[in-house]
């Protein structure tokens, strides 16, 4: 039962999760970039930007809240 939450290759687990987080970052800048610029053409998706938003913040947030160590 304990050799469920063991990490084989942590490394690789620790890259993969910080692309995530980049990936999660540059698109929401690229959203807020485009919705800037093209204001017209979201004003139809803004309850859908504002659902992704939540969603890509939420990830972000946990990714940064979960990874602090906890004290032993």
């Amino acid at each position: 039962m304990a050799d469920e939450n063991v990490i084989i290759d942590k490394v690789a687990y620790q890259s993969n999760r910080r692309y995530m987080a980049w990936t999660a970052l540059g698109t929401m800048l690229i959203a807020t970039t485009a919705v800037l610029i093209w204001p017209d053409r979201f004003a139809e998706a803004d309850s859908i930007l504002m659902m992704m938003y939540g969603a890509l913040s939420a990830l972000v947030g946990a990714y940064f809240g979960f990874a602090i160590p906890k004290k032993k």
